[in-house]
């Protein structure tokens, strides 16, 4: 099952932890031009004394004091919320416990679902249950089976893509109360749901193999469908009617506008080389955390982070990075409400560490900490 993390400007939190397009009959509608892309000079990124000679473990200052920092955290079979201020840990109830899962956290607004998957060979294709959790709580409300969801617009229900039958499949919004929002409608089974923004829904669909070499369309609520030229795999992040891109490793990414269909190119900021990882929308909606990851030394993984301000189309770098000792693969992104980008991070010098960033901070302020054990992958956290 895949989930999408396309947020539009709501409130998140970057923790590092070491740790998607209709083709329903009903969205058959006329097919709108291709966006255009207008040649401009990149925008480079500013230069950075970095090199690859002299990338360091994580560093920075002690995160002291109260923070009010609570976070949910994926974890096999069941998340937890991990309070940093009385270094506490509840686990969340109402979930399903049967046989080996796979647990995600995707957040919606300020609250949150969870997607727990059965991972075993004879599993039917409606094993993967979804849960809904408010904000503060810890009792999980069941909204349903799907084989794709991601969080609607309104911060408070999701879309939930599942198969009526093994051959049939329809598209339905839920609310985390689990009351239905809209009817549902048919759709194929191939489709796969990148992210709804103002202008309608990210999807993309074609044959079961290599779903993210897909184009993606934009499917308005009139079901017109506007293709946007690029495949799925390259989605980075979307916000308002901006969409950014990303091809292969130091290639220029791409931000463009849905609405008059022009592009820039920016130029690849960091000093590794392996691509772009995940990222995570400011909540003015403005400004793009984008995490980048490669080789900081023979056989050492290393990570980055820049922001990206989508108006100047200008990056700015995180203090304190790159970092020598954490891994992509299990790494997540957020924001606070209140502007400040956390990290939770596993790293191979500290430990377990929490790191929090506010832009214009000189230094990462950072925390050692103890968890359960997160499971593995990128859609983990959730601030609380």
């Amino acid at each position: 099952m895949r989930h999408a993390r396309i947020v539009a400007g709501v409130g998140v939190v970057v923790v590092l932890v070491v740790l998607v397009v209709l083709a329903a009959d009903s969205f058959l509608g006329h097919e709108r031009p291709r966006a255009r892309v207008r040649s401009s000079s990149m925008t480079s990124a500013p230069s950075t004394t970095s090199d690859r000679r002299g990338f360091r473990p994580l560093a920075g200052v002690p995160l002291a004091g109260r923070t009010g920092l609570r976070l949910l955290v994926a974890s096999d079979p069941r998340p937890f919320v991990v309070d940093l201020d009385q270094d506490s840990v509840r686990p969340v109830t109402g979930l399903p416990s049967d046989g080996e899962r796979v647990v995600s956290v995707l957040p919606v607004g300020e609250h949150a679902v969870i997607v727990s998957e059965r991972t075993c060979a004879s599993c039917r294709w409606s094993a993967a249950e979804v849960h809904g959790l408010w904000r503060g709580s810890t009792s999980a409300v069941r909204l349903g089976s799907a084989q794709e969801v991601v969080a609607a617009r309104d911060g408070r229900s999701v879309w939930l893509l599942g198969h009526q039958t093994a051959t049939s499949c329809t598209l339905r919004k839920v609310g985390l109360d689990g009351r239905p929002r809209r009817p549902a409608r048919p759709v194929s089974c191939t489709t796969k749901l990148l992210g709804e923004l103002p202008a309608g829904l990210l999807v993309t669909s074609g044959p079961s193999e290599g779903p993210w070499d897909r184009p993606i369309s934009l499917v308005d609520q009139r079901g017109h469908r506007t293709r946007l030229g690029f495949p799925a795999a390259d989605l980075l992040a979307a916000t308002g009617e901006l969409v950014l891109t990303s091809a292969e490793p130091l290639a220029p990414l791409t931000l463009t506008n849905l609405r008059s269909r022009v592009s820039w190119r920016l130029g690849w900021p960091s000093p590794l080389r392996g691509g772009t990882h995940i990222t995570a929308v400011y909540p003015n909606g403005r400004d793009i955390a984008v995490g980048f990851h490669g080789l900081a030394a023979p056989g050492e993984e290393g990570y980055d982070l820049w922001l990206l301000n989508t108006a100047t189309r200008h990056w700015r770098h995180l203090p304190d990075l790159p970092a020598a000792d954490i891994a992509a693969k299990a790494t997540d992104l957020a924001w606070t409400g209140d502007g400040r980008l956390v990290v939770l991070t596993g790293t191979a010098t500290r430990g377990q560490v929490v790191a929090v960033w506010r832009p214009g901070q000189p230094r990462l302020a950072l925390r050692q900490i103890k968890l359960p054990t997160p499971s593995p992958g990128t859609d983990t956290l959730a601030i609380w």
